[in-house]
């Protein structure tokens, strides 16, 4: 199940890092942290699952949560040559699970 299913005060820090209170199976809250740039990184101007530090090539980087396909990571990445592709964006639903209270990264 996608950890927004199951979330609450989901939010983005430092352009990078998925925060929000996460229920847990006995019906308690925790508060939990993943860094999206230990799985997202840039790949010429899009976004790219499997990658890296997405944010070191990123401006505007902001987290959609009204997307219809659940919370979407948006920003404009830098391509090889210089320069921006454009607003971009990525759904964290299919690749972002909460088990238990902790975020699980399902690569």
């Amino acid at each position: 199940m996608s950890f927004h299913e199951t979330a609450d005060n989901i939010r983005l820090v430092d352009d990078h890092i998925l925060v929000s209170n996460l229920k847990r199976a006995d019906g308690s809250w925790r508060e939990a942290t993943i860094d999206l740039d230990n799985y997202i990184g840039n790949q010429d101007g899009w976004f790219m699952w499997g990658g890296e530090k997405f944010s070191h090539t990123a401006e505007n980087i902001s987290l959609n949560l009204n997307h219809p396909d659940g919370p979407h990571l948006e920003a404009d990445l830098r391509s090889r040559d210089g320069s921006y592709r454009g607003r971009q964006g990525v759904s964290l639903s299919g690749k972002i699970e909460n088990q238990d209270g902790r975020f699980v990264y399902l690569g």
